[in-house]
């Protein structure tokens, strides 16, 4: 397994990979879009990740129209 945190303006994540879905992922991180279950024990909030979309391959649609 691989704990890894995120960071940005609003905040640190902290994830879990367990290994098959890391050795996937590992290389792209700073790219993706991450998925997976959110837990919190003993005050610590966790994301244990499934999967994970590339950014660039994400479009946002406002009314259905891409953007």
């Amino acid at each position: 397994m691989q704990f890894l945190a995120f960071e940005n303006d609003t905040g640190i994540v902290d994830t879990t990979f367990f290994p098959v879905t890391y050795r996937r992922f590992c290389l792209m991180l700073d790219r993706y879009l991450l998925e997976g279950k959110v837990e919190a024990d003993w005050g610590a909030v966790t994301l244990t990740v499934n999967r994970a979309w590339e950014m660039a391959r994400l479009s946002c649609r406002v009314n259905g129209i891409a953007v």
